[in-house]
């Protein structure tokens, strides 16, 4: 059994995140830089906040949210228009089939059935594509960008994983494993709309 799995399943579970307020130069957490803007095709998108995912002990990943422009609230940042960026740092080697479960467990606490359904074969391809990483590694970038266009496309160290998605919400439904009602990590949501969380 993997150490993720290991620690899902003990009883006294609790999701921890250690989040940090966005600061107006880059920042560093636990060792990595998190880069105060980024490109999505033609345009520069500001970070909106950062955080670190963890389970129990482990810390996971780094997590940072590009915006075209600040949102403080997850509905804000959920219906905004335009390109969209979540990126994320490996803290911890983890397969990229448990990286899938954990996705798609975060889509069904957040989204509708019948939206879930709409999308399945789009998930089921994004499922395949992350399985087939046999290990995502420690200091690995997965960067999930929502582009102009409604697609999404997915990049493993600044190459593309498969041809992008041409779905359109299908980017906006993964982000609300972390902004959704019930987020992966409700302290990681607070740090990615660029609150503090103690």
């Amino acid at each position: 059994m993997s150490w993720f799995r290991s620690a899902l399943r003990r009883p006294a579970l609790a999701l921890l995140a250690c989040a940090w307020p966005l600061a107006a130069s880059a920042l560093q957490l636990h060792g990595v830089q998190v880069p105060p803007s980024e490109r999505v095709g033609e345009q520069t998108l500001t970070l909106n906040g950062a955080g670190t995912r963890s389970v129990l002990f482990f810390k996971v990943y780094v997590a940072g949210l590009y915006l075209p422009r600040p949102a403080h609230a997850a509905s804000a940042a959920l219906s905004m228009a335009g390109p969209k960026l979540m990126r994320l740092v490996m803290l911890r080697d983890v397969s990229g089939r448990e990286m899938a479960d954990k996705l798609d467990s975060g889509l069904r606490d957040n989204v509708s059935k019948a939206l879930a359904e709409q999308l399945a074969p789009s998930l089921t391809r994004l499922r395949e594509l992350l399985a087939g990483q046999r290990e995502l590694r420690s200091g690995q970038v997965i960067e999930l960008r929502g582009l102009a266009d409604g697609g999404m496309a997915i990049v493993v160290d600044g190459k593309p994983l498969g041809q992008s998605f041409d779905t359109p919400g299908l980017f906006d439904a993964l982000l609300r494993v972390w902004l959704g009602p019930h987020p992966a990590d409700s302290g990681l949501k607070r740090g990615l709309l660029g609150e503090t969380a103690r």
